[in-house]
């Protein structure tokens, strides 16, 4: 006898799983075949050096769910200015991860980048 839940084998008497609770059954089901990790494609949304509109940022598509990372993050204390951080956001949530930054102020070397002085420019 079998726990079909967490696969344990049982003496002869036994109906129910000690541990989970379950009834038992003369053969075990097959093992589900090892899930594959999805492959998630990201698009790069925008850069930045500041640390603080990093943090910013994660704080806001976390609270929202959408799947992202900085890619270089970590290497901007190592070599400042030398590459930015690149927000990368799972493909099919750009356009939701886009709306929701698009109207806030996020620094750039200490300058603030707006769309309004993006406009005039």
């Amino acid at each position: 006898m079998f726990c079909p839940t967490c696969r344990v084998e049982y003496l002869r008497g036994f109906n129910k799983c000690s541990d989970c609770g379950v009834e038992l059954v003369a053969t075990l089901p097959p093992e589900p075949p090892e899930s594959v990790p999805e492959f998630v494609d990201y698009k790069e949304v925008l850069i930045t050096f500041n640390p603080a509109d990093i943090a910013f940022i994660k704080s806001i598509l976390g609270a929202e769910k959408i799947i992202y990372f900085f890619q270089g993050e970590n290497f901007l204390r190592i070599q400042p200015l030398a590459l930015p951080a690149r927000l990368m956001v799972k493909t099919d949530q750009v356009e939701k991860a886009v709306e929701i930054l698009k109207g806030m102020k996020l620094n750039f070397l200490g300058i603030t980048v707006s769309a309004d002085s993006e406009k005039k420019s």
